[in-house]
């Protein structure tokens, strides 16, 4: 059983969370108070059907909903990314093309595959030169690391006066709002389609989602093809997750959250690591002399696991301290004040070259974060290259970089 041991070993060890899910290893919040292995039941009377929900399912939808007035909602077992690929599939039947704006998840790239549908990216500021008409819009925000789009609630409105559609992908932003000291939720934006992934930063269970529409018809339309691609067995503890995130969501206080903010900052500046505070306060990004690399290694040696490594930084995603919480927030501290330089080793570089200048058959993709680097149909470049050579240096996981070379050694269909 060498997954249960691993999920063992780690948990023995005392890992201290600086990733998500937003429950930390069960540390902030209290559910598993409420979820509990005999609560996995299925659809049996009384329990309704996600798919088609007219009781409990029902009510919690409902719940969901008044998290932001005029927005129908739907609770999602099978995370961000159906929510995701279902909105663009529901929207291709009423637009030409699709913009997306900035750096997508591989998600988008995804779902506008499926449907064979013609894309474009362009920054926001090229919102303006576009033709809107007969198009949707696609923003992620906040991004991964907590930067959030500028201005984005002008944007929707721009594009809605111009018969354009609208969906954020708004996967890391679930938390915003819940109090008045973050930033406002992406929900305020009025696009026609946000996705929240309530797992990132709210204490629920991982693939527990949120899909928030506004026009009723719309929202049935995303539906049919949820109902195409979700689990037909959808897990009642995922669900029970969600139920009780949007409760912590709408009880939160944040005093203890932003003292403990201060002292980890604090701390960390100490230990001579450089913090660059987010749009999200719930990120930060941290650098050394170093390199980002050898602090994320060195993090790791000490037990303590962060969300991502890349040239810009080590991304931490904040607990939602509370009042009662049990993360080991003492001992972060001492592990920080601890920090020592780990013993770097470079990575396996593949044998790559084979690739530039030939056409990328399957999207590049470092993850995380999932942003594709190399997108399927374009020209791999010598760029390109030393980029994927950097990330194997550094053991970042590269997806779709073997099918190239297989496809390109072994000439094998697609």
């Amino acid at each position: 059983m060498s997954l249960i041991n691993k999920l063992k070993s780690f948990h023995i060890e005392g890992a201290v969370s600086m990733h998500v899910p937003g429950h930390k290893n069960n540390t902030i919040g209290k559910l598993s108070d409420v979820i509990k292995p005999g609560y996995d039941l299925t659809e049996i009377p009384g329990l309704d059907d996600l798919h088609d929900p007219s009781e409990v399912l029902d009510q919690l939808n409902a719940e969901l909903a008044q998290k932001s007035e005029g927005y129908h909602a739907q609770a999602m077992v099978n995370g961000t990314t159906n929510g995701i690929i279902s909105s663009i599939y529901a929207l291709n039947e009423k637009v030409s093309n699709f913009y997306i704006i900035g750096e997508a998840h591989k998600s988008v790239y995804h779902g506008i595959s499926l449907v064979n549908a013609d894309y474009t990216v362009i920054s926001a500021e090229e919102l303006y030169e576009s033709e809107l008409g007969s198009s949707c819009v696609i923003f992620t925000s906040p991004a991964y690391t907590g930067s959030l789009v500028k201005n984005i609630k002008q944007h929707i409105e721009y594009i809605r006066n111009n018969s354009g559609f609208s969906i954020i992908d708004a996967a890391h932003g679930a938390h915003l709002s819940i109090t008045e000291n973050f930033k406002e939720s992406l929900l305020l934006a009025e696009a026609d389609v946000v996705v929240e992934s309530y797992h990132k930063m709210l204490p629920a269970l991982t693939m527990a989602s949120v899909l928030f529409t506004k026009d009723i018809q719309l929202h049935q339309r995303i539906m049919h093809y949820i109902n195409h691609f979700e689990t037909s067995s959808p897990s009642y503890l995922v669900l029970a997750s969600i139920e009780y995130a949007q409760q912590f969501y709408k009880e939160y206080n944040d005093n203890i959250f932003f003292k403990k903010r201060a002292v980890l900052i604090h701390c960390l500046k100490e230990a001579e690591i450089e913090v660059a505070e987010q749009d999200d306060p719930a990120k930060l990004m941290l650098t050394w002399k170093r390199g980002a690399y050898n602090l994320e290694l060195s993090f790791r040696k000490t037990g303590v696991y962060s969300e991502m490594v890349t040239d810009e930084g080590v991304l931490w995603c904040l607990p939602l301290w509370h009042e009662g919480d049990s993360y080991p927030f003492k001992e972060l501290l001492h592990k920080i004040s601890k920090l020592t330089p780990a013993v770097s080793s470079e990575g396996t570089v593949k044998g790559i070259d084979i690739l530039e200048g030939k056409i990328c058959v399957a999207n590049i993709v470092p993850y995380p974060p999932g942003v594709p680097l190399v997108l399927k149909g374009t020209a791999i470049t010598e760029r390109d290259l030393k980029r994927v050579k950097h990330y194997q240096v550094n053991h970042v996981k590269i997806e779709g970089i073997q099918y190239n070379i297989n496809y390109y050694m072994n000439e094998a269909e697609l």
